[in-house]
């Protein structure tokens, strides 16, 4: 009877396994990318023009916002959001690096709201897409329906999003959890 008790997790646990059971919930609130997507080595500007290598992202955790043309009042809004979210992770908050990915935007270096999103969201990275075959290969990397967020670990994977609308209590939920585990810096 006693060993019946050792031994009946083991079975049942080993049943799960070899009948490939799948839990219906995890406890990531995003969509998990599988297998994740790498992000590619050049092809984005600052908001005044200079190239900006994937190498200077690389080494913090980012939580990424690309969207097509002008920010909007939904982007903003998003921006915000992401604002809220960094601040709420406190002494972590030093670890993840907010940026708005802009493409599709004919002059960027002299458009003003690219600045002024920069002075009304300090520490928000505002870069652009180039119009090669570099900025292709990011837009390819953040395909989404335009105002998703995505999450980036240090090593330069996307692997998670955030569909529209998003909900940031699970985006700050998912980083705490990532922040907690995660190792790389």
């Amino acid at each position: 009877m006693l060993a019946a008790l050792f031994f009946l997790p083991f079975v049942i646990g080993s049943g799960l396994f070899w009948l490939d059971w799948r839990p219906d919930k995890f406890g990531n609130q995003g969509e998990l990318l599988q297998p994740p997507r790498t992000l590619p080595a050049s092809g984005l500007r600052h908001a005044d023009g200079r190239p900006l290598p994937t190498a200077e992202l690389l080494g913090k955790w980012l939580l990424v916002l690309p969207v097509k043309g002008s920010c909007t009042t939904t982007c903003q809004n998003n921006l915000q959001q992401m604002l809220q979210v960094h601040v709420a992770l406190n002494k972590e908050k030093n670890r993840l690096q907010r940026v708005l990915i802009v493409s599709d935007v004919s002059d960027s270096a002299n458009d003003p709201p690219m600045v002024e999103l920069q002075r009304l969201f300090p520490g928000l990275l505002v870069a652009t897409v180039q119009t090669n075959i570099a900025g292709e290969a990011w837009i390819g990397a953040l395909n989404g329906s335009g105002q998703e967020v995505f999450i980036v670990d240090p090593l330069g994977n996307v692997m998670m999003r955030y569909a529209d609308p998003t909900d940031m209590r699970g985006v700050l939920k998912d980083l705490e959890r990532l922040l907690k585990y995660s190792w790389i810096r």
